[in-house]
């Protein structure tokens, strides 16, 4: 059921969309900078406060959440956020990381996505306009060859991303974490974000099927 959920309370549409939700990366030795918060305040990235508002789903989404968990409600909208909430954190890295090293969005394939899943999202209701979602999907692959030449490491399937470098943003992020600049305060928040993507993996990519020559969907 938790899958569903999530399906139905994510900020794009099904496969479409842009979750680099992968950190392989357990905790180390380093421990989190300590901060005094309200609560409201869940992590702070490259000085930005990502709070529980932030990553609240909205009316509609918390109605259908709890039409499906019923007395699980809290818990269940308590996972949504901590799931929002880790989108959020990997999209402000990501943007960092790509901004730093340069990256150019391939307006080629953008167009090469939009012809090929145009009638697909427009039959879908409440989607975002699919040029969005292209933009959002060919950066997220560029960014992540980035990641992959820079760092290697193991590759892993996802329904959200059929070939995701999770060694690479393990060490990405465990990057900007010793830098201070990825602080997560929220305990349960800190737990989930580091734990979701510990090995083993479900679905490990064999190293000679790992290619970042072109995206999935070509």
């Amino acid at each position: 059921m938790r899958i569903i959920v999530f399906l139905r309370v994510s900020l794009l549409i099904s496969l479409f969309v842009f979750t680099a939700q992968s950190a392989n990366a357990e905790p180390q030795s380093q421990p989190e900078p300590v901060q005094h918060s309200d609560g409201n305040i869940l992590a702070v990235v490259l000085g930005q406060n990502v709070t529980r508002a932030d990553a609240m789903p909205n009316e509609k989404e918390q109605k259908e959440i709890e039409e499906q968990a019923k007395e699980d409600y809290n818990d269940m909208l308590d996972y949504v956020v901590r799931v929002n909430a880790s989108t959020k954190i990997y999209e402000l890295i990501l943007e960092d990381y790509a901004a730093k090293k340069g990256i150019e969005l391939d307006q080629a394939l953008v167009t090469k996505f939009v012809e090929k899943f145009a009638n697909q999202v427009s039959e879908k209701n409440n989607s975002k306009p699919i040029k969005e979602i292209a933009e959002k999907q060919v950066m997220q692959f560029q960014t992540e060859k980035a990641l992959f030449d820079e760092f290697g490491g193991k590759v892993i399937f996802r329904q959200s991303n059929p070939q995701m470098p999770i060694d690479a943003y393990k060490a990405l992020l465990n990057r900007y974490r010793e830098n201070n600049q990825l602080q997560i305060i929220d305990s349960a928040l800190r737990e989930a974000f580091w734990d979701v993507f510990t090995p083993p993996f479900q679905y490990e990519i064999a190293p000679e099927n790992v290619n970042f020559t072109q995206p999935w969907w070509l």
